[in-house]
């Protein structure tokens, strides 16, 4: 295979892997996938709109958006997208609360200044009253209570005018301003509701949909020739064999997938090879899996470094060889191999 067919393979296995990842709900598993695509082709717009889905929207999201308009300023994908990622923005945003105004403060000085006149002049008052009351001559007080300017309140009406009284009392007339009830209230310019679900739909690679049926076995001799290959998995015996035609050359104990991460069942190809690659998942990182096929999705037949329990299910979905019967397999077989897998 020419290195630019296989890395258009390697790509589209990336971006399939990524896909299966994302939906699934494994962020972290489908960036790695995603970032790898772009190590092969830096502006891939497909592997950019599924970073921006998985990024969630927001700043990170239009990032991505970004650089896919920057190569193709038409793109109807992004510019969708970018509306979604702008949406979850706002929908994801907390700051909710109303700013109110404080009321205006008096500062310190002033109101220390009115109360020391207010107690100067109601001491003096008080002792003016006492010496008229004693000498008998209440008119005293009363003149000097006319003659008394109030402390204007700090509000803009006109200063009021003392009446004259015999009696002298005391009233404040320091009333506080009253406290604004204007409200800022911030609103954003651009106000579309978001109700749209997220909407980058990169195009997914083809791959056949597991039929879970169980497949005959072997093959009808009428659909093969005597040097056909094809690979046939048996998940209930644990038991991979090759054959040629009716003829079984090869017979490999395997390892399959647990009972929470089954191997899909059903008729598949190989689609693409790779001598070593790095595999992952929730709570795992294989790097350097020798001798990878993969035939549907992220599901393959490769070489296992990392156990030796073959005839036990022990993997998360792909089907575990010992790494000389995968490198037997991986010579012998090619892309477009017919995989078939049952119970």
């Amino acid at each position: 295979m020419a290195k630019r067919e296989f890395d258009r393979a390697q790509l589209e296995a990336l971006l399939s892997r990524g896909q299966v990842a994302a939906r699934a709900g494994r962020k972290a598993e489908a960036r790695y996938f995603f970032n790898a695509a772009l190590d092969l082709s830096p502006e891939h717009p497909d592997a950019l709109l599924w970073l921006a889905y998985v990024a969630g929207g927001g700043r990170p999201s239009l990032a991505y958006l970004a650089r896919v308009l920057k190569v193709d300023p038409s793109n109807s994908r992004a510019r969708a997208a970018i509306r979604w990622a702008r949406a979850r923005e706002r929908a994801s945003s907390t700051d909710t609360a109303v700013f109110v105004p404080a009321p205006p403060k008096r500062p310190r000085r002033m109101v220390l200044s009115l109360v020391a006149l207010t107690l100067l002049l109601v001491g003096g008052l008080a002792t003016v009253a006492f010496a008229g009351s004693a000498l008998g001559r209440p008119a005293v007080t009363a003149t000097l209570a006319a003659s008394i300017t109030p402390v204007p309140s700090r509000t803009s009406s006109p200063t009021p005018t003392a009446t004259p009284s015999a009696t002298l009392t005391a009233t404040s007339t320091s009333t506080p301003s009253a406290t604004p009830t204007a409200t800022s209230t911030s609103t954003p310019t651009e106000t579309p509701s978001p109700t749209a679900s997220p909407t980058p739909t990169p195009t997914s690679t083809a791959t056949p949909v597991p039929t879970q049926v169980v497949a005959p076995t072997p093959l009808p001799t009428t659909a093969i020739g005597d040097t056909f290959r094809w690979i046939d998995v048996d998940l209930t015996r644990q038991l991979l064999v090759a054959y040629e035609g009716q003829t079984a050359v090869r017979r490999v104990v395997v390892s399959t997938g647990l009972p929470g991460t089954p191997t899909v069942t059903g008729r598949f190809q190989i689609y693409v090879k790779y001598p070593k690659a790095p595999m992952s998942g929730p709570g795992y990182y294989l790097p350097n899996v020798p001798y990878v096929m993969y035939f549907y999705g992220g599901y393959g037949l490769h070489g296992t470094y990392w156990h030796t329990n073959f005839g036990q299910p022990m993997s998360h979905g792909c089907v575990n060889l010992p790494t000389p019967e995968a490198q037997w397999l991986y010579d012998w077989a090619a892309v477009g191999t017919p995989v078939v897998i049952h119970y």
